[in-house]
């Protein structure tokens, strides 16, 4: 290696270039340690929300079942409530 005598305004100029440019070996291993626990941040949360999910995904049944309850019930509601109207309209007839 050759060596050469370089001004300190040049050296310290390039130096400042360099620093400038990029990061020192301790700020990038900080840099990993944060996108690692970041990762794992999220990966907990993904666990979480795939839990939520399958519970969500376990109530649809029986969502499913009482909605089909409901719609049922509320037709018989329905078919008594025409059969009031009709026997109403028989006794006016008849009156």
């Amino acid at each position: 290696m050759m060596r050469v005598l370089v001004p300190v305004r040049l050296r310290k100029a390039v130096r400042g270039w360099f620093d400038s440019r990029y990061i020192s070996v301790a700020d990038h291993r900080q840099d990993i340690k944060d996108a690692l626990w970041e990762v794992q941040t999220l990966r907990r949360e993904v666990v979480t929300l795939q839990e939520e999910v399958r519970q969500l995904a376990s109530r649809t049944g029986d969502a499913q079942r009482l909605s089909k309850e409901t719609a049922d019930a509320l037709d018989h509601v329905l078919q008594n409530e025409v059969l009031v109207w009709q026997a109403i309209d028989g006794l006016k007839e008849r009156s």
